[in-house]
């Protein structure tokens, strides 16, 4: 079973030995990892930005799952590259599995964020409801990994280095490893990755 491995670690400057920790963790449980920084595209070209999404959307349609770290990045919610990659395998049907590194959820985090507005019940400083259904992160999300067939991935608390700490990740494989969800051809492999 091949998996796209989604999330944010792309930019640390570590990226590359994260990525090789991902792809081992997934040869370990039978699986090929299929990593964004596989590739080689040099992102000092002029079409980098182009080479980059046309090399991760081969990688997405030659899947069978995603794995997706949903860690709140860079503000309260997901990368929204990784929740574009997400969003994009659920469309082609693939197992979607996510996990975070921290386990509050969508509307404390932004409350704590924002602030909330005690004049307007619901409504936070910047004048917007925020959605409270106790998801860890936006519905959709949240929605399409219950949809596959599993629930986000949590820790008890969060994660002190969400990035590089990979035992969410590796609970993630150990769930596809042994989920009914998908068809066992698909778990095993199919001989070719």
């Amino acid at each position: 079973m091949k998996i796209y491995l989604a999330g944010p670690e792309v930019f640390l400057d570590d990226a590359t030995e994260i990525s090789r920790r991902k792809v081992e963790a997934c040869a370990r449980h039978g699986f090929h990892g299929l990593s964004p920084m596989d590739g080689g595209v040099d992102v000092n070209a002029p079409e980098a930005s182009r080479l980059i999404f046309e090399k991760n959307v081969e990688m997405m349609r030659a899947s069978d799952a995603i794995i997706a770290n949903l860690t709140p990045f860079r503000g309260v919610s997901a990368d929204p590259g990784t929740v574009f990659e997400l969003g994009f395998c659920f469309a082609l049907g693939k197992a979607v599995m996510g996990y975070s590194g921290h386990p509050e959820n969508l509307v404390a985090r932004t409350r704590r964020a924002l602030g909330h507005d005690a004049a307007h019940s619901g409504v936070l400083s910047d004048g917007l409801h925020v959605e409270d259904f106790d998801l860890p992160d936006n519905l959709m999300m949240a929605e399409a990994i219950n949809a596959a067939g599993w629930s986000m991935i949590l820790p008890d608390a969060p994660v002190a280095d969400p990035w590089r700490d990979l035992t969410l990740f590796e609970a993630a494989l150990k769930a596809l490893k042994f989920s009914t969800a998908i068809p066992r051809a698909a778990r095993q492999g199919d001989g070719n990755g």
